[in-house]
């Protein structure tokens, strides 16, 4: 995957960010429960927050590329897919195996800010040296 598919993905998942939100606002709270709404309504933060990162991290890595910043996108990527994508199935009923997907996603996340995490500090090592 090529670092300006993943920057387009992040910037095309800050656009679904923002009609799910929309979605949220005008569609969704006379239909769900507070609970679901409430879940909804945090996987859409979530989608909004990791997609400005993969953004970042996008352009960090056309700027500085490394692998590890590289992984680190493409794991932000599938966190917020997978973990999103399960939260929205989990408030919307919709399939069990969509929802069950949410934990992986969560630590796709983690992991993905650890990589870049790294990658940063491995790359200032480098500099000083």
């Amino acid at each position: 995957m090529t670092i300006r598919l993943l920057i387009a993905a992040g910037a095309l998942l800050l656009a679904l960010a923002t009609a799910l939100g929309a979605i949220a606002s005008h569609a969704l709270g006379g239909t769900l429960d507070a609970d679901a709404l409430h879940s909804f309504e945090t996987a859409v933060q979530y989608q909004f927050i990791h997609s400005l990162g993969l953004l970042a991290v996008g352009v960090l890595a056309e700027r500085q590329p490394s692998k590890p910043l590289i992984l680190g996108a493409a794991l932000l990527l599938v966190g917020v897919l997978l973990f999103c994508g399960g939260v929205y199935a989990s408030s919307l009923d919709g399939p069990r195996f969509i929802a069950r997907l949410a934990p992986t996603g969560g630590v796709s996340l983690i992991v993905a800010w650890v990589l870049v995490a790294f990658a940063v500090l491995h790359q200032a090592w480098r500099r000083s040296t």
